[in-house]
């Protein structure tokens, strides 16, 4: 089969691949229907690289598709089926798992960063992170689900009650279901920051109440938020000094974003005398089944978020509209 194979900072590779075969008894193969591009790959192929990854590896984690092949021991599935994958399988036996923190399981081997992952025909997971999914839904906002799954883990973190006000730093894909999270949740008003006109107009689209260039919120932030905002979400993974700055006492603030290059210098005095909660959110707990619900109800307008819909051909492309903010979301059908 042909795949997108990570060979290095910078170095993405489409060009032929083992398919997958079953090696123990509760593996299932998925034929992937829909996989989209995360920042997360992004980050890997960047020179330095933001986030870690195993060379060889196939990029990939955000795909839905059907279970063409299934494990002797697996029960609740049948071949056929349309699935979403949680590419971060948690062993559900190590010291976090045991202790309620599925999202810190030590024993996790990313698909699509250290397994093999979704840019290619097929794919291969353990059956407890595979779940059905409806057959109606459109495969290009079926492929949110997996992002959606760990931004509901985030939500929950901060804790939104209605009527708190909001601030999004970002309006990629993750910045984005945030915001349609908050606005649902009752949060008001959710105030979106991004610097790209065209992401602006995707943030409008899920529901912020206002989508301000970083400028704009700089000159308008008294007026929208004279206290400050009670609940902030870094999006990006380099504006924490900059939610700290327009956070209100008391405020909780979420940093999802990633990149491992971003050392920002921080008050620590602030935190403090603002009493603000600073929450780190990393990957999903569990939480899989409440994206589904969300997406298959409709309950989210999420169709603006993906962009474009591509073949693997042109994956290099597709980086591309990612990387200059052209895009939103950017999903490959291999």
């Amino acid at each position: 089969m042909k795949a997108a194979v990570f060979h290095g900072p910078g170095d993405l590779r489409v060009e032929p691949h083992a398919e997958p075969t079953i090696e123990r008894a509760d593996e299932v193969i998925v034929e992937v229907e829909a996989c989209g591009i995360c920042g997360t790959d992004l980050q890997i192929l960047n020179v330095p690289p933001g986030h870690p990854a195993t060379p060889g590896v196939i990029l990939g984690h955000e795909f839905i598709g059907r279970a063409v092949t299934i494990g002797p021991s697996v029960r609740d599935l049948r071949v056929g089926q349309r699935v979403v994958v949680d590419p971060d399988p948690k062993c559900g036996t190590c010291h976090a798992c045991r202790t309620g923190r599925p999202a810190n399981c030590t024993n996790v081997v990313a698909l699509g960063s250290f397994a093999d992952g979704a840019l290619a025909r097929f794919a291969k997971a353990p059956a407890s992170s595979v779940y059905p999914i409806a057959e109606t839904l459109a495969p290009p906002v079926a492929a949110l689900i997996e992002p959606l799954a760990c931004v509901v883990n985030g939500t929950n973190r901060a804790v939104p009650r209605p009527g708190e006000s909001a601030v999004v730093f970002g309006a990629g894909t993750i910045g984005c279901l945030f915001t349609a999270l908050l606005v649902a949740a009752g949060a008001s008003p959710v105030i979106v920051v991004e610097p790209s006109d065209k992401r602006r107009r995707v943030a409008a689209a899920v529901g912020a109440h206002h989508v301000l260039s970083p400028d704009d919120f700089a000159r308008r932030r008294a007026e929208l938020l004279p206290l400050g905002a009670e609940i902030l979400i870094d999006a990006v993974g380099t504006q924490f000094a900059t939610a700290i700055d327009h956070a209100a006492l008391g405020a909780r603030i979420v940093l999802f974003g990633q990149n491992a290059n971003a050392l920002p210098a921080i008050k620590q005095y602030t935190i403090t005398e603002r009493s603000l909660s600073i929450l780190g959110s990393y990957i999903t707990t569990y939480t899989f089944p409440t994206a589904i619900r969300l997406v298959e109800q409709g309950k989210l307008p999420l169709a603006a978020i993906v962009s474009r819909v591509i073949g693997l051909d042109d994956i290099a492309e597709g980086l591309a509209l990612l990387r200059s903010g052209d895009a939103t979301k950017v999903v490959i059908t291999p």
